[in-house]
């Protein structure tokens, strides 16, 4: 069971996506509006890179995330299991939820739900991710702090599609088990 937030964009994107991606010109923000300053949106350009973001982004990281990349806020070893997680949204146009865990440089950690969700452009085309960031534990923990990392314990798709397996990617510090 995903917190609220999670459910919430899951289910509007779902409710748009009638077989396949929905377009992203569907996607109207304000029906998620309360998710607004957790939620980004990623190019895939060159790479994963925040072309949207919230406030709520720029309070956790202490900068401004736009333009930077997607991968940049992960731990070392949680880079591929995230890159990999994304590719795979786009790949099954499903949304993946990161399970994962937030942490400063004073190690006081928040725990995490990325979400990320592939939208398709008017050539029907997957170049872009609508995304949150959506905190499971109080953010007071951080005691201001910006988070330095973070690190995936593991990926999970909400529903498989019709006739397709569920997604199966699981790690533990980082490290991919499944």
């Amino acid at each position: 069971m995903f917190h609220p937030g999670t459910q919430k964009l899951i289910g509007y994107w779902s409710s748009l996506a009638d077989g396949r991606a929905p377009l992203r010109a569907d996607f109207d923000v304000a029906e998620v509006s309360e998710l607004m300053p957790r939620l980004f949106v990623l190019t895939r350009a060159e790479r994963l890179t925040y072309r949207l973001a919230g406030e709520m982004l720029r309070d956790l990281y202490g900068r401004t995330v736009k333009g930077t990349g997607f991968l940049d806020g992960f731990s070392a070893p949680a880079r591929p299991l995230a890159q990999r997680s994304a590719l795979q949204s786009v790949r099954e146009g499903a949304p993946v939820v990161l399970i994962a865990m937030g942490r400063t440089e004073l190690a006081r950690e928040v725990a995490l739900e990325i979400t990320v969700a592939p939208l398709l452009s008017p050539s029907g085309a997957p170049d872009r991710l609508v995304g949150l960031v959506q905190p499971t534990t109080p953010l007071a923990r951080l005691a201001g702090q910006p988070l330095r990392e973070i690190a995936i314990r593991m990926a999970v798709a909400p529903e498989p599609r019709p006739g397709q397996p569920r997604l199966r990617l699981a790690a533990v510090d980082g490290r991919r088990i499944a």
